[in-house]
């Protein structure tokens, strides 16, 4: 087994983008250290071999695991499609991603946002049928924010905060200011609503 700093060292390679390294990383710890890879290194591995669109490649790792995949991987290959707009793989990933976490709606919103990427609009209305009869809702997105050494909560598109007057100026405001600086948000990856 690695150690800790062992198993950041590899992870960072990958994630770096530098694919290849982690590829040969991995290799080396099993055959030349004789060091079984846990259901982490996989991870490790999956997630951005999916991302670089390597789509296939990371499916044989999935398919070589010697231990059942877990969520996490398959929503790493489900983000992953989202990304490389590969409609089928995403369904098997969100067929197994029910099998093993049913009672998550994020994993209905990702497949119904690839559909929805790729036109399939009477996939959409499916799967927003399929999500609304598990009877789970998603939970908006919430932000914590320190306030007079309070903590403030607030969720997204929140009309019933009390000072939600205060909280949409300041986020006015500060668009204004990336924007004055050129910035200009990437809403490619931008989840919608279901």
């Amino acid at each position: 087994m690695l150690d800790k700093s062992q198993m950041v060292s590899f992870c960072v390679l990958v994630h770096m983008g530098l694919v290849e390294d982690g590829l040969a990383y991995f290799q080396s710890m099993v055959h030349d250290n004789s060091i079984v890879p846990q259901i982490e290194h996989y991870g490790c591995m999956v997630d951005p071999l999916a991302r670089e669109s390597r789509l296939e490649q990371a499916m044989d790792f999935v398919r070589k695991m010697p231990m059942e995949p877990d969520g996490v991987i398959w929503a790493g290959l489900l983000g992953a499609c989202r990304i490389q707009k590969n409609v089928e793989l995403a369904e098997v990933a969100l067929q197994r991603l029910i099998e093993l976490e049913p009672k998550s709606p994020a994993n209905y919103v990702m497949l119904s946002n690839i559909y929805g990427d790729a036109g399939r609009w009477k996939d959409v209305a499916w799967l927003k049928v399929a999500m609304r009869d598990t009877g789970f809702r998603k939970l908006p997105g919430c932000s914590l924010i320190e306030v007079n050494d309070a903590v403030v909560e607030f969720y997204s598109l929140d009309e019933r905060h009390p000072q939600r007057e205060e909280i949409y100026g300041v986020l006015r405001g500060s668009v204004k200011i990336s924007r004055s600086f050129g910035y200009v948000p990437d809403l490619t990856g931008a989840v919608r609503a279901t």
